[in-house]
């Protein structure tokens, strides 16, 4: 299976509120795949085989790990600005 195979695909993204390719959905996040792209593509692709032969676990556990909560990361974003100025 290509990388490339499904790039031309297009469908409607309720994240962004638009239609975008599929190409832009496998590298959305630092070339890693959208986090949603299981749940948007699983019934147009096999989604399941694709990420399994274009990327790691390591890749996949990134991609599909749970969202920081804003406030943890608002507070992280603070102290690393505080360690900056000392």
């Amino acid at each position: 299976m290509n990388i490339h195979e499904y790039d031309a695909e297009t469908i409607y993204c309720r994240k962004l509120g638009h239609h975008l390719k599929f190409d832009y959905c496998r590298r959305e996040f630092n070339e890693l795949p959208c986090s949603r792209i299981i749940k948007c593509w699983a019934e147009r692709i096999p989604i399941h085989n694709f990420l399994s032969s274009h990327f790691s676990d390591k890749d996949l556990e990134k991609i599909f790990a749970p969202p920081v909560p804003k406030m943890t990361s608002l507070i992280e974003l603070i102290q690393k600005a505080q360690a900056l100025n000392e």
